[in-house]
């Protein structure tokens, strides 16, 4: 796993809907469930889930576990491609 070059953003003030948007933008990934307090999102080439909670902003260690430990180790997405779509 390459590392971002340079700084990583922040993340304090994403909402979920940033985080669909760069789900969107990356491809791959659909929506299995949409509750009220949380969405579980899957990426289908490999079959990995997680979920995303709908608190808005999203904690900022909970969003970077998701996307280093989801989007990067699980689903082998690279971070610069990540954080290119999640700037928030």
């Amino acid at each position: 796993m390459r590392k971002l070059s340079g700084n990583k953003p922040k993340l304090t003030s994403c909402t979920p809907e940033d985080v669909f948007g760069a789900l969107r933008k990356l491809g791959g990934f659909e929506i299995v469930y949409d509750g009220a307090k949380h969405t579980k999102v899957r990426h289908v080439p490999t079959g990995k889930a997680s979920t995303i909670p709908r608190t808005s902003p999203i904690n900022k260690h909970l969003l970077r576990d998701f996307v280093e430990k989801f989007l990067v180790e699980s689903c082998g997405i690279e971070e610069e491609e990540v954080y290119k779509h999640l700037w928030c």
